[in-house]
């Protein structure tokens, strides 16, 4: 019974083949980046209505540039896909009234959430594992190889890019009526920290995760404090969210 929502998360997740575009969806993006860097030249070459004799000169990107490039797609367009397939988590439930069942058999609001919540999570983690796979096999082959480990701490970093995020959206999502609003609030969120962490000095926060998923493959930099608030913001967004979720709809 402790497990029985989480189980029935991947099961819903195979029937409607969440399991499967997700994942495609985040390798496609991935492999793309290094597959258009490399025939860019080409690209450009062969619709660029060139006067004849001209060659267009494109400085070859390093193959840490190329892995930056699909860090920021992933981190951006990546976690765009992976919210819009949550979107409907709460909100559909408190809908057709799966919630508010859940509430009758004196489940415990924290296991809902929880179980919803590392659904979603573990299925980013694998997507992104196969992207960066992908990612890199594509980098090797065409361009050259990279430091492994650096790479290896990126992935972990663009990982807990993906979790923070994903539990700011839960928290936010079990608190409101619209999955939508939930999704554009998380985005904007993200948004506004990211410029002010251009602006102040705020190095700490989590949402420096995915710049440093980008900064650690071409210098050191500091971890610390972004994983340990990064976990605070986990931890806190998961239990306010058990706390302050809605069981009904008003439209129910």
């Amino acid at each position: 019974m402790r497990t029985a929502i989480f189980k029935q998360e991947w099961r819903e997740s195979w029937v409607n083949k969440r399991l499967i575009w997700i994942p495609i969806a985040l390798m496609l993006l991935a492999s793309m980046q290094p597959l258009t860097l490399y025939f860019l030249p080409d690209i450009l070459a062969s619709g660029g209505n060139l006067p004849d004799g001209a060659v267009i000169e494109i400085p070859t990107p390093t193959p840490e540039e190329v892995l930056i490039s699909v860090s920021e797609q992933l981190r951006q367009i990546g976690l765009l896909v992976v919210l819009l397939s949550a979107m409907h988590t709460f909100s559909h439930e408190r809908t057709n009234g799966t919630l508010a069942w859940l509430k009758s058999l004196q489940i415990p609001t924290s296991r809902i959430v929880v179980s919803k919540w590392g659904h979603y999570a573990l299925l980013s983690v694998g997507s992104i594992l196969l992207a960066q796979t992908a990612a890199a096999y594509y980098t090797v082959i065409l361009f050259d190889a990279f430091d492994w480990l650096d790479f290896l701490i990126s992935t972990t970093l663009l990982i807990c890019h993906f979790v923070v995020q994903l539990s700011i959206f839960f928290l936010i999502a079990a608190m409101l009526e619209s999955g939508v609003v939930a999704v554009v609030l998380t985005l904007g969120l993200h948004f506004v920290m990211s410029l002010l962490i251009g602006w102040v000095d705020l190095d700490w926060m989590p949402w420096m995760l995915g710049p440093l998923s980008s900064e650690v493959l071409l210098t050191e930099v500091d971890l610390m404090w972004p994983l340990v608030t990064g976990m605070f913001v986990v931890s806190l967004s998961l239990y306010v969210a058990s706390k302050r979720l809605r069981f009904m709809s008003h439209s129910a």
